[in-house]
């Protein structure tokens, strides 16, 4: 049951916790005893506010700040809130984001033709920070007409977003296309992008894969070396 306590006392807590969680210092208790209120409050009133007090946080790289608000946020907006959860996971503050990940995926995964809604808009944005990010949340609603845009997002010349295309063509199981697109990948120049075309190839077993795969078995970088002998061995 939502909280009825009015929206000023409520503006006022939320305020009083963003400048906690901007103080280093700040009684961690305290700031999640807040943080708990609000979401028992349940106030969509307090959407803009939550808004313009995450992008704050993103703005000053107070990861902290990124992971409490944006727990409120998803509690209190709900499905209102993925596009803006999106943008700011987008953002690299250095942690793991594990709340936020799972906020996504879960969303992703409840309400899939929402999710693409902007998802697939958002993969072909020239920002990369976005594209990267919507690029991965699409792994958790695969469809085949995501494939040309994977594709094409193979090709980018940034590593991390050809990093983060390994596991989204991953989701599309054995589909032939995908599975050629990953074996390609086999010859990037960047080591982590080839480990983790390993990677995925390693757990898909397609065998039209394993000559591309055995050819770098004698790759003079360890991590690859070590990647072959993985995807290569028993499951």
């Amino acid at each position: 049951m939502a909280d009825q306590r009015s929206a000023n006392d409520l503006s006022a807590l939320l305020d009083d916790l963003a400048v906690g969680l901007a103080d280093p210092d700040c009684d961690l208790d305290a700031l999640h005893g807040m943080e708990e209120q609000l979401v028992a409050a349940q106030q969509t009133a307090l959407i803009p506010r939550l808004e313009a007090h995450l992008e704050a946080a993103l703005q000053a790289g107070n990861w902290y700040g990124r992971c409490v608000l944006a727990r409120i946020l998803a509690k209190t907006a709900g499905r209102v809130a993925p596009a803006t959860l999106l943008r700011a996971h987008s953002r690299d503050l250095g942690d793991d984001q594990d709340d936020l990940t799972t906020t996504l995926s879960v969303f992703a995964r409840e309400d899939p033709v929402a999710a693409r809604s902007i998802l697939v808009s958002w993969a072909e944005a020239p920002d990369n920070d976005p594209r990267r990010a919507a690029i991965w949340l699409l792994g958790y609603v695969p469809e085949p007409a995501d494939l040309p845009l994977l594709m094409q997002a193979a090709q980018d010349p940034e590593e991390r977003t050809r990093s983060t295309v390994v596991g989204t063509l991953g989701s599309h199981g054995k589909n032939p296309v995908a599975v050629d697109v990953l074996v390609g990948l086999l010859a990037d120049p960047s080591t982590q992008v080839r480990v983790s075309a390993l990677s995925s190839l390693g757990f898909l077993r397609q065998p039209g894969a394993l000559p591309k795969i055995f050819r770098l078995a004698d790759d003079s970088n360890t991590r690859i070396r070590a990647w072959v002998a993985i995807a290569l061995g028993p499951v």
